[in-house]
């Protein structure tokens, strides 16, 4: 990779990872707010955060089309301030103790508006980069939202044992900093932005999904992330309900998974620059399908922490891979657009992934302990087929082949 293109990547990712640290201060604490100070059952307090997780899909999708619209840099400092706002109107309705309806509308406005940066960040990320190191881009991008997500919500464990207003607004600032950093060191390239001229269509946002490759892709990123959402979900039930351990050493499976992404990133997109996408797809979902396929299987730390470890390497392969594809099969036109639907199937394959977890643990649990996590492994398995079978629709290219040839064709996407 290009000197210029690394620099402009370490830019972005140190966005991310401030924005995601920032993220981390406060949000991941809500539900314990609403469970111990406005006193709501687990069960209401869960439904508020899934239902506030959904409306990131729809939010997702508008962020990538008007990314394509009115410009990658535009969308990611509206998004930002607007969240700002959100944020700190959060912080106030909470250091105010407002009425309950009120701190559910803020919060849901800050769950709605976070997503707006994402798919534009990446669409940028996209405008700057090759086929050729867009692995490694994303890559990069990756370390810095992980090594975000591993301080943040440390510091703000300690931060909310004396208020948790003051999380909220340190999360705003930060968020504010992000804007200032944004403003002056990304920009939209010219080309890129002289070339996309059209307005922004919803209904063609949805439509994009005629073009089968991006919908195979979006049915197999919600297969993964489900199976990737075990870590938050169902791991955490299984080691407490089951098998009886304490919850610092489930804290500790959660920094080997971080641990994982932020030392390994690197080295694991220079290796799957030398190979298909469709088969380093392939190759990390059978290695989530190994990691956490065995969990069932274990009954210590150390073998379950080696599971977790072999997902977490699987998740270093398959993040990166999922949103090259993605680019790559885009048009310039439409980059902001499809990126913007990945976000949107990514973020209902959570939601799923969580429910999911809860339903296989009643269910199945209590008859085999190993049973819920079999069904986890072939589900990473039957995904991993999916992307591997799309190499005959894919070109060299798309799928990036070294020294592919740059085949001369026109955009076959009709721009409504």
């Amino acid at each position: 990779m290009h000197r210029y293109t690394r620099n402009s990547m370490i830019v972005v990712s140190v966005a991310n990872g401030i924005l995601l640290f920032g993220y981390g201060l406060s949000l991941p604490f809500f539900t314990i707010y609403l469970i111990t100070q406005r006193h709501l059952t687990p069960a209401v307090a869960g439904l508020i955060i899934a239902l506030a997780g959904l409306s990131r899909c729809v939010s997702s999708a508008i962020s990538g089309e008007l990314a394509d619209a009115f410009g990658r840099k535009n969308v990611m400092m509206w998004g930002l301030f607007s969240q700002i706002l959100a944020m700190f109107a959060l912080g106030l309705c909470i250091e105010l103790q407002a009425q309950a309806a009120w701190v559910l509308v803020t919060y849901f406005l800050t769950t709605f508006l976070g997503a707006f940066f994402r798919p534009a960040a990446n669409a940028w990320v996209t405008d700057n980069t090759t086929g050729r190191n867009r692995v490694e881009a994303f890559g990069i991008i990756r370390i810095g939202l992980n090594i975000g997500w591993a301080l943040g919500p440390a510091v703000g464990g300690f931060l909310v044992r004396y208020s948790y207003s003051m999380a909220f607004f340190l999360t705003a600032i930060l968020y504010g900093i992000t804007i200032l950093y944004v403003s002056r060191l990304v920009h939209d390239r010219k080309r890129v932005l002289a070339a996309v001229k059209r307005k922004p269509s919803f209904v063609s946002t949805l439509l994009s999904l005629k073009d089968m490759r991006l919908a195979k892709i979006c049915l197999y990123v919600v297969m993964i992330t489900a199976v990737n959402s075990q870590l938050v979900v169902g791991l955490s039930v299984h080691c407490k309900q089951y098998l009886h351990m304490p919850e610092y050493y489930i804290g500790w499976f959660f920094t080997i998974n971080g641990a994982v992404v932020v030392f390994l990133q690197y080295w694991a997109t220079k290796l799957m620059a030398k190979m298909r996408l469709s088969t380093a797809m392939l190759i990390g979902c059978t290695l989530y399908a190994i990691g956490f396929g065995s969990v069932g299987f274990f009954g210590s730390f150390w073998l379950i922490g080696l599971g977790v470890f072999l997902a977490g390497v699987g998740e270093l392969i398959v993040s990166p891979g999922e949103q090259t594809l993605v680019s790559n099969i885009a048009s310039r036109e439409t980059r902001g657009r499809y990126l913007g639907m990945l976000m949107v199937f990514y973020n209902f394959g959570s939601a799923a992934g969580f429910f999911m977890a809860g339903v296989l643990s009643d269910a199945l649990a209590p008859v085999g302990l190993a049973l819920p996590w079999l069904v986890v492994g072939a589900i990473a398995i039957l995904a991993g087929l999916g992307f591997f079978c799309m190499r005959s629709s894919l070109t060299d290219k798309e799928d990036g082949k070294q020294n592919a040839p740059i085949p001369i064709k026109k955009d076959t996407i009709t721009l409504n």
